[in-house]
């Protein structure tokens, strides 16, 4: 690893969106570590895995720890690492909905507390990304703290912004909208997602890649994004866009046109 490459941290990067950001900050240049309780899928060369739970204090500590003692410092942080519990506000438990804000919320709290004093005494600035959700926008029912977390998330990253812009650290958000994961699938493959019902509320017809969710974070981390701060890029296809779920014929731009 030469002297100016930069140095991401990815925590849920063993697959999905986590896995293809790793692969975009690896492509951008990065040396990248990944932060997760589970083994990854397809292990990525020169990727350093590190086992551990982003909602536990002290194992988030030992992991920025032993990048500490790789000597290169951190200059990236992407916190995706997250878990969803289902059930209506009344018949979910307290110990579901803890789980879900701790993972999501406590989770970028932690990391972001880890990283920040490390940036500032280094001196170089730095990037760290929260990965929101649009479920941070609209209701979602039955996934009371998976909402409440991701609005979380976009609160905290606009007072991180804040707190850390004269060291030229940067807090951004992505908000991916339905996006084509393993874990997307496997809903739809059991009936708790539908397909069909996700792709009539997606202006573009489709789902998100997990490439494409990636590409934007790493235009967040890259040079290209240096006066953006305390913001969130919401990636859906135009889903928290739209008014109408089914416009009529007279609304809609006709076939063919430009």
């Amino acid at each position: 690893m030469n002297n100016t490459q930069r140095v991401a941290l990815v925590t849920g990067g063993a697959r999905g969106i986590g896995d293809a950001i790793v692969v975009a900050l690896q492509r951008s240049g990065s040396k990248v570590y990944s932060l997760d309780r589970v083994p990854p899928q397809a292990s990525r060369e020169d990727v350093v895995y590190l086992d551990a739970d982003v909602s536990n204090e002290q194992e988030v500590a030992s992991a920025f720890a032993e990048i500490d003692r790789a000597g290169a410092g951190i200059d990236t942080v992407v916190h995706n690492a997250g878990v969803q519990r289902s059930a209506l506000c009344g018949q979910m438990s307290y110990e579901d909905w803890s789980s879900v804000l701790r993972t999501h919320l406590d989770g970028l709290f932690l990391c972001a507390s880890q990283a920040i004093p490390r940036m500032i005494k280094q001196g170089r600035g730095g990037s760290i990304t929260g990965i929101a959700s649009t479920a941070a926008f609209v209701g979602l029912p039955g996934r009371g703290p998976y909402t409440a977390a991701k609005a979380g998330i976009v609160g905290l990253v606009r007072c991180l912004a804040v707190e850390t812009a004269g060291h030229r650290i940067r807090v951004n958000a992505v908000a991916p909208g339905f996006t084509r994961t393993a874990i997307v699938e496997d809903a739809i493959a059991n009936g708790s997602l539908n397909q069909d019902w996700m792709l009539e509320r997606v202006p573009m017809g489709r789902l998100a890649e997990p490439a494409e969710i990636a590409s934007a974070v790493s235009f967040l981390a890259g040079d290209n994004a240096l006066y953006m701060t305390g913001q969130t890029l919401v990636v859906d296809g135009g889903w928290t866009t739209q008014g109408i779920n089914h416009a009529p014929d007279w609304l809609q731009q006709p076939a063919g046109s430009p």
